[in-house]
């Protein structure tokens, strides 16, 4: 019978545990888009992203996701507003997720003029503690 010498086994041994660990996830927010519109004297601005990467938490045959986020708004005078629009995902599934969409729509006053502003965007996974963040431009004008 052959025997395997040791150092063989601790090059299988050393493979098989880290070809099944688990991959390790980056948090990242990709495509970000936004635009507006005007109603009668304000304007409706919707932006969209999608969100990859996050934690997972399998619980009761369900995958449970747990991001939070929120928006800055920069004005073509480079004026910053914070946390113009904020919340939480918290998302249920049967199947594990490749990425959340995430959906903001604020409603901006007569006080905002025509002009290139900037939406910046952050989320944190709260379950693994990482955070991402991207901005998108968009105009208004009639």
């Amino acid at each position: 019978m052959m025997k395997l010498k040791p150092v063989y086994l601790f090059v299988i041994i050393f493979f098989l545990f880290f070809s099944c660990s688990e991959e390790e996830l980056k948090l990242e927010i990709y495509s970000p888009e936004a635009f507006a519109f005007q109603l009668e004297n304000d304007w409706e601005l919707n932006a969209s992203a999608q969100i990859k990467g996050f934690q997972q938490v399998e619980e009761n045959e369900k995958y449970i996701s747990k991001l939070s986020y929120y928006a800055n708004l920069i004005t073509p005078e480079e004026e910053l507003l914070q946390e113009v629009d904020y919340g939480m995902i918290d998302r249920e599934s049967d199947e594990k997720l490749t990425d959340i969409q995430l959906e903001i729509q604020i409603i901006l006053d007569e006080s905002f003029q025509e002009g290139e502003y900037s939406l910046q965007i952050f989320v944190n996974d709260d379950q693994s503690g990482q955070q991402d963040s991207t901005a998108v431009k968009f105009k208004l004008e009639n």
